[in-house]
């Protein structure tokens, strides 16, 4: 959903500029089918929202115009899909409708030409973990060369990115004389928008995984995967609350890429915190929902891990802190007071949908999951020291040490 835009006059033969009469026409054809295309181009939401104060004189083109490309608009697909006569009605008004559908099957893109740059509609669809997902744009060779001509590489780049949104409200607004439809906080919008990249769970390497590895589960596995999955989703939850941001990690992490879900023989839980977002509050809110603390190692600023425990599934959160071009996490034997650091090439979070529940994970999943697994991680094991076996630990001193200081 995202396109950049340049201010400055087209320096290429491919670009033309905004006609807003096109805009004009999308909102007739989208009043009379009955579908809601709501302004969703972040460029001009943020500008527009800075300055809306703004006057103009009646007929002056302040914002729109100065898009040169796509304007990006975006629509539900249960809309779309149950208001077919859109298309048709654009076609009436002389647009060149291009649709494009994702790998899945979705429609996930409309563009829309007629006498000046594209207009594009992305196509959210609502999922049942209750947030909206935008799919990535793919298409058939020549419908791509169709609409790339009008997009500059930056925006492209952007475009071929699945995204994750929260469900929001919408409320109206008159930009440049024209009465469109917006997010109801754009601010909000626009930071979701920010945050919004999304990498889905690879069902053709999990299906790989369970016929090479194909394992009897016991009743027993089968109750633990279920409390498990019922654990995440509390904590997920609890998180949102908290407005503390989370992510996938050790076990959990490595049974999401390899096999998109729970490792039954894991017995736990793992998700990752930036120390810096950690919260006083977080302990309290998750006892209070009954995650009985169960240990607490580290301090803030060095090591720092708490465990809980909830319906007999433990759950380990472990803080991590920043170190160059590295990030680590902390590990302490209760028995003897060691602190060991696990170290993982820097990484930022982007959204996944696990089991039904939308979660984080690391972008680079892969290389987190090798700092942490090694190259072997496609390979299972039952029999892991979580002291040696990890390639990435490193003895980082003893608890015995914060008594001198």
């Amino acid at each position: 959903m995202y396109l950049h835009v340049w201010l400055s006059s087209p320096t290429t033969p491919f670009q033309r500029s905004l006609h807003v009469e096109d805009v004009r026409q999308l909102l007739r054809a989208s009043q009379d089918t009955g579908v809601t295309v709501i302004l969703s181009d972040p460029f001009i939401l943020h500008a527009w929202s800075r300055n809306a104060h703004v006057y103009a004189p009646p007929g002056v083109c302040v914002f729109l115009c100065h898009v040169i490309g796509p304007l990006t608009f975006s629509a539900t697909a249960a809309q779309i899909r149950d208001r077919p006569m859109l298309l048709s009605r654009l076609a009436q008004f002389g647009f060149t409708v291009t649709l494009f559908e994702s790998s899945e099957g979705y429609r996930s893109h409309i563009f829309l030409i007629r006498h000046g740059s594209p207009l594009h509609i992305v196509v959210l669809h609502t999922r049942s973990a209750g947030y909206l997902r935008h799919y990535a744009l793919a298409g058939a060779p020549h419908n791509i060369a169709q609409v790339k001509q009008y997009i500059t590489k930056d925006s492209w780049n952007q475009m071929k990115l699945h995204r994750a949104y929260n469900r929001f409200s919408t409320r109206e607004a008159t930009i440049d004389g024209l009465d469109l439809t917006v997010p109801s906080d754009i601010p909000a919008f626009l930071h979701d928008h920010a945050h919004s990249h999304f990498i889905p769970c690879n069902e053709s390497r999990a299906g790989y995984y369970n016929l090479k590895h194909l394992r009897d589960e016991s009743p027993e596995d089968v109750r633990f995967k279920h409390k498990a999955w019922k654990l995440l989703s509390k904590v997920s939850t609890l998180m949102s609350q908290l407005n503390i941001s989370f992510w996938l990690s050790s076990g959990t992490c490595l049974g999401f890429f390899r096999q998109c879900d729970i490792i039954s023989w894991t017995k736990d839980v793992d998700i990752g915190v930036f120390a810096e977002d950690y919260k006083h509050t977080l302990i309290p809110a998750f006892e209070k929902r009954g995650l009985k603390l169960t240990h607490r190692f580290g301090k803030i600023t060095d090591s720092f891990e708490l465990s809980f425990s909830g319906d007999g599934v433990k759950l380990d959160v472990f803080f991590f802190y920043t170190e160059g071009a590295t990030m680590w996490n902390g590990g302490t034997q209760a028995r003897t007071g060691n602190k060991y650091k696990y170290v993982f090439p820097s990484f930022t979070l982007c959204w996944t949908e696990f089991l039904d529940i939308k979660v984080r994970v690391p972008c680079d999943t892969e290389a987190y999951i090798v700092a942490n697994y090694g190259p072997s991680w496609f390979t299972p094991t039952q029999h892991w020291d979580w002291k040696a076996s990890p390639p990435n630990v490193r003895e980082n001193g003893s608890l015995r040490e914060w008594k001198v200081e």
